[in-house]
């Protein structure tokens, strides 16, 4: 049996491997509330230039089903590399040499640590798989430091050296709906004190991480045009009024497929398609 036979079976075995796990996995399509088949929703996902597919970070079902979805995306003839929020831009080097082979797990935790607090457990088979099929990663976040100074102090306290490689600003948009999730957020958290944080630099820098995210993908497809980017984001990151729509606000062009997870507050009797396109639940 020659090789190119054996990675076709291979292939073909891993899909059904995941399709099977994922039987009871219930799929909606946002637009009308229709359940779809999982074979379904990943050929149309196959159609969009990026794929945006969130998590409540700490929610290991969520990477499952992640992890999944890329297994399933994963064909010789449709390359793609996977985006991740839990990288800053300045690791890119760190994360092309875990997929080159370069990097032992321990030393690729290290980086992992430097850049995102929750357990490696979480995202590692994530990992794994990228760096075992040759996967690309890419690193789509802006400094954590700098995020931290606008939540504090506001966009307009950084320095022009500051925002070099940054968006050039990050407006709290009133008009965005993203902006009224943000304050009851805000308010939730800071219900007691506000802890001398004011909400429109909260927002500014809500708004900084999903511009800064959508530029590094902007970024990455003018330097390698045709490849699609599968990207892991927070929900409220991913859903189309937050880096969907700061892409479109800097007139990209890249056509997207926003599929959540199902949560309490977004679920196939409240999501509308100005929200997600896909909901992924059991």
């Amino acid at each position: 049996m020659s090789k190119a036979v054996q990675s076709i079976l291979i292939l073909a075995i891993s899909l059904m491997l995941t399709v099977d796990a994922y039987a009871e996995t219930v799929v909606t399509r946002v637009s009308d509330k229709q359940h779809v088949t999982m074979s379904y929703l990943i050929s149309e996902t196959k159609r969009s230039d990026l794929v945006l597919i969130g998590e409540a970070h700490d929610d290991k079902a969520h990477h499952e089903m992640q992890l999944s979805l890329i297994r399933s995306l994963c064909t010789p003839k449709s390359p793609f590399v996977i985006g991740l929020e839990m990288f800053q831009a300045d690791s890119q080097s760190e994360l092309d040499n875990w997929t080159a082979g370069k990097l032992s797990e321990k030393e690729f935790q290290t980086v992992y640590a430097r850049n995102w607090s929750l357990d490696w457990s979480l995202y590692r088979d994530i990992f794994l798989y990228a760096r075992d099929n040759h996967i690309p990663m890419v690193a789509l976040n802006i400094s954590k430091e700098l995020v931290a100074k606008v939540s504090r102090f506001g966009f307009a306290s950084l320095t022009p050296e500051e925002r070099r490689y940054l968006p050039t600003g990050a407006t709290c948009d009133l008009n965005n709906p993203h902006t009224i999730f943000l304050k009851d957020s805000f308010q939730e958290v800071f219900k007691h004190a506000s802890n001398g944080r004011n909400f429109t630099f909260f927002c500014e820098a809500q708004t900084l991480r999903n511009s800064g995210m959508a530029m590094n993908i902007a970024r990455y497809v003018q330097k390698h045009p045709g490849r699609k980017i599968v990207a892991l984001a927070g929900i409220w990151h991913a859903v189309k009024n937050a880096i969907p729509d700061q892409l479109e606000r800097s007139e990209s062009t890249l056509t997207n497929t926003v599929i959540l997870p199902e949560i309490a507050e977004l679920n196939a009797k409240n999501a509308t398609p100005g929200v997600a396109d896909y909901l992924i639940g059991r």
